[in-house]
């Protein structure tokens, strides 16, 4: 079973548990309160072990109602089809996206084969799946997938969020073929009157249908387009372990963001060499994100991917 379903589980049979204890105490029932304490005991040592037990490989568990949904007998097909469809395509496209920093506009999502889970069990309660990441390597460290569906946990969830800021605090970190997949996610929960629950290590939460709805009309009222552009400056700061830059171009005007990971790569190579590029002028790749956010201004978000060469300070 699903780890955090499993502990919520464990902790339900505990407190029923104790109150039966302080029950069977209340009577002077020996014979109960023996029991009862024996079983205590047993679910404590359980906790206990599954609290040590960190998992390091991603696991999610989802949950579905509304109208696709027969209380916890059945699900309509399609549906569910589509749904963990758009779940998975939506994890793979965050996770190219952070492997490689930048997707194309078509063709095939890179890293497919690297972030496919598998459908392991029905979970209990309602009706839904627990979906595992399956591998014969150990890991003592939790895995790049299990970051990304944390990450996607996270950005279902405040898509949906009744703060507006909550959604405006994800934009800037979603490409425009990600943003595309959170899109069609939650049109296949809207359209078919779905609610949704999520569950992961990090994460357990409810969309119900007016968040559904609110996710689904934000996704359809907001674009994100990008751009490649150069530019000339003075590079004021970089701070390669948390893939940040400040420049001040040649026009004066001072713009920050994040370096992607190849950027960074090449960084530390100039460095390896003797070059320091910080506090000098250089002329840098950048893509530019411009996020159209219903009802504001669009604003527009830097990614520098590409260091170019070194350029005298009056050019």
């Amino acid at each position: 079973m699903h780890r955090k379903l499993r502990l919520d589980a464990l902790m339900a049979d505990y407190g029923s548990v104790l109150e039966l204890l302080h029950q069977a105490q209340d009577a002077k029932d020996p014979v109960g309160e023996i029991q009862y304490e024996y079983r205590k005991i047993i679910l404590e040592k359980e906790i206990q072990e599954l609290e040590k037990n960190i998992t390091t490989n991603a696991s999610v568990a989802l949950f579905f109602g509304g109208e696709p949904v027969l209380g916890s007998k059945g699900i309509a097909a399609d549906f569910a089809g589509s749904a963990l469809e758009k779940f998975q395509d939506l994890i793979t496209r965050t996770f190219a996206k952070t492997e490689l920093g930048q997707l194309g506009e078509r063709g095939p999502i890179p890293q497919k084969s690297n972030t496919q889970l598998m459908l392991t069990e029905l979970a209990r309660g309602s009706f839904g799946f627990v979906l595992d990441e399956m591998t014969n390597q150990i890991s003592h460290q939790e895995t790049v997938l299990k970051l990304m569906v944390d990450e996607v946990s996270n950005v279902v969830q405040k898509t949906g969020s009744a703060n507006e800021l909550d959604f405006e605090g994800i934009l800037d970190s979603l490409d425009p073929r990600t943003f595309l997949g959170l899109k069609d996610f939650f049109a296949v929960l809207d359209k078919n009157k779905a609610t949704i629950r999520i569950v992961d290590d990090e994460h357990d939460f409810t969309l119900d249908r007016a968040a559904v709805h609110r996710g689904h009309l934000r996704t359809e009222t907001t674009s994100i387009e990008e751009k490649e552009d150069v530019r000339a400056g003075e590079i004021i700061g970089l701070l390669p372990e948390h893939k940040k830059f400040e420049l001040k171009t040649s026009e004066g005007d001072v713009i920050y963001g994040s370096v992607a990971k190849e950027a960074i790569e090449q960084y530390n190579a100039l460095l390896s060499n003797g070059i320091d590029i910080v506090h000098q002028h250089w002329t840098v790749k950048f893509v530019i994100r411009t996020v159209h956010p219903l009802n504001r201004p669009p604003r527009e978000v830097y990614r520098l991917t590409e260091f170019f060469s070194a350029t005298s300070r009056n050019k």
